[in-house]
């Protein structure tokens, strides 16, 4: 994906959540040219696009550049969609998750002899 794209200018940032959330440049496109709402961003000179294509309810915060007449694109992520777990995270956290489940296991055995010990 290029950084630029027709009148819009991609931030780093931007880039990657398009990747990410597999978002096209040609939908940002369509969601600021036709948005369904528009919203004053939390920063200043920043608004938020919000349409819905496909199915999916497309967000992009966008600044207007005046002196270029392009707009910076500095984020996009769709509403009610998670962004996919990184491989490193999953490889990182599964040696505690096996860890967990043995424990359960354990606790759950513990608990039983406790219980019968207690009724006998």
């Amino acid at each position: 994906m290029d950084k630029h794209y027709q009148n819009l200018v991609f931030t780093t940032h931007a880039l990657d959540r398009l990747k990410l959330r597999t978002i096209s440049q040609d939908q940002v496109q369509q969601v600021l040219s036709h948005p369904e709402k528009t919203f004053p961003s939390d920063k200043p000179d920043q608004i938020k696009f919000i349409r819905t294509l496909n199915q999916r309810t497309i967000h992009v915060v966008a600044k207007h550049l005046n002196d270029q007449n392009k707009w910076l694109i500095v984020s996009v992520w769709v509403r009610g969609e998670d962004d996919p777990i990184p491989l490193t995270w999953k490889i990182i956290t599964f040696p505690f998750k096996i860890i967990a489940k043995i424990a359960n296991i354990i606790l759950s055995y513990i608990k039983k002899y406790w219980l019968e010990k207690k009724i006998l």
